[in-house]
């Protein structure tokens, strides 16, 4: 969005990725300004036309042009989740206790980007494939543990690193010791996702996609 062919990233916070690490989050700063794709950060949108965006900061509003407005939103609680007569935080997320059974209903588990996890010092996880994954151990475990009277493990959670696409053939990857960024990175991220596939058809599948498909639009184009 933004001048006709400049493009502009508008975010209320103070700034862009907040979740993530410090080193990701310089890299893809640093991804934005080599594209010359303008940052607003601390500014709100209080309205959008078929051909303007009017943005406030700091009480000033100002109207610009814009030929495309892309919005993005977070998760929204799925009606499943807001129907159960469970315990919710504010957000509509299912409250767990540390085994991730349910609060008061011990004999239900819920884990994933549906329940408000917390680590061992009570702060809130975010909700990605890493953290659900990590879970899903810990919930197999507890629910075989308690069909057979064992002791229940509290879930812990292991950062493993993060890893950021930064547009075609580039991304950052910090994690396990590793600070990469660029192509190395971004080969380096799909290795990652294609080991994480759950079976060696899904890996065949992917794989073979992924090599094909620059010779496909090398014929296309």
């Amino acid at each position: 969005m933004g001048e006709r062919g400049r493009i502009r990233i508008v975010d209320r916070g103070s700034q862009i990725l907040d979740q993530a690490t410090e080193y990701n989050r310089k890299t893809a700063i640093k991804a934005l300004e080599e594209r010359q794709i303008w940052l607003d950060i601390e500014t709100e949108t209080t309205e959008v036309t078929s051909d303007t965006i009017s943005l406030s900061y700091k009480g000033q509003i100002d109207t610009i042009p814009v030929d495309l407005v892309v919005w993005t939103v977070g998760n929204k609680v799925s009606p499943l989740t807001e129907n159960l007569n469970l315990a919710k935080n504010a957000q509509g997320l299912l409250k767990i206790q540390p085994t991730l059974q349910v609060l008061d209903r011990n004999d239900i588990y819920a884990l994933g980007d549906l329940a408000e996890c917390l680590d061992e010092l009570g702060n809130l996880l975010p909700a990605t494939a890493q953290v659900a994954f990590q879970q899903s151990d810990y919930c197999a475990w507890n629910i075989w543990a308690d069909a057979n009277q064992k002791p229940l493990l509290p879930f812990r959670y292991q950062a493993l690193g993060e890893i950021m696409a930064l547009g075609k053939d580039s991304a950052v990857l910090n994690g396990l010791g590793l600070k990469l960024e660029g192509s190395t990175a971004y080969i380096a991220r799909r290795l990652i996702y294609l080991y994480r596939l759950p079976t060696l058809k899904h890996q065949l599948t992917v794989g073979l996609n992924w090599l094909t498909q620059p010779i496909v639009e090398l014929l296309s184009s």
